[in-house]
């Protein structure tokens, strides 16, 4: 399992070659988390060069959100705020990225494999790793610039006021609230506090884009981020009082 990691700054992190198989470029990689098991990992990656990787699927179900710069997948133009996500073995585009480009690239229930393909790995691709669904899995792509703020509808209280804008989502069952996956922004508003020590059935992770945020743990900043295994305690939290607080989260 990936071990708990709060709270760490990206920025005191080293960089490696980044674990980008089959793609022609130069691109550095700093471990946010890091499973040693299966392979999982939370990276931010730095684009040394202009990098390229034909079409094909990945080990893993895999995030990317573009902190800076512009990255092409297939015809569509990513830059500065927008999301893919595919699920392990469903084929992807041959994507090109930027010099300089800034990703955040998650990857989960498996290992940084990726194979050149021009079909899916097998006929039937699940939405994800810890999916209930039966459903087949899809590509998922999003442009948050281009979403509304909505309300925390999913818990009561003061977790109202915070603002969220779903980017992907495979609900959970009733009956098993550790099964699905969510993947989101966040936007606390400045002062928001809450003071309940909470846990969760599954395992949370943030990447602070902006603002600042006082907890337990300390301090969240811009490139602060941790990995939250289940059950593990958290709060009270207290918002800046000028920006709030912005995150990229997942659960």
């Amino acid at each position: 399992m990936r071990p708990h990691v709060e709270i760490i700054q990206q920025s005191d992190l080293c960089w490696h070659p980044a674990e980008m198989h089959g793609g022609t470029g130069r691109v550095m990689q700093r471990n946010l988390s890091y499973d040693e098991e299966d392979g999982s990992a939370s990276t931010k990656l730095y684009f040394e060069t202009a990098w390229d990787r034909p079409g094909g699927y990945h080990e893993a179900d895999t995030e990317w959100f573009v902190l800076e710069g512009r990255i092409k997948m297939g015809e569509t133009i990513f830059g500065p705020g927008m999301y893919w996500r595919a699920p392990a073995g469903l084929r992807v585009p041959a994507i090109s990225v930027d010099e300089k480009s800034e990703v955040l690239v998650f990857r989960e229930y498996g290992d940084w494999g990726f194979s050149v393909s021009e079909t899916d790995k097998s006929d039937f691709i699940p939405e994800g790793g810890n999916t209930a669904s039966e459903e087949p899995g899809k590509l998922t792509m999003v442009d948050s610039a281009k979403m509304e703020w909505m309300d925390n509808i999913y818990e009561g209280d003061t977790q109202r006021f915070l603002q969220l804008k779903i980017l992907y989502h495979d609900p959970s069952p009733e009956s098993e609230n550790e099964k699905g996956f969510i993947t989101m922004l966040g936007w606390a508003p400045p002062g928001w506090s809450d003071d309940r020590l909470i846990h969760h059935p599954v395992f949370e992770e943030a990447y602070t884009l902006t603002g600042h945020m006082d907890y337990n743990f300390g301090r969240f900043v811009p490139g602060a981020y941790f990995f939250r295994p289940a059950r593990v305690k958290h709060g009270h939290f207290i918002a800046g009082e000028e920006m709030g607080t912005f995150w990229d989260l997942q659960a």
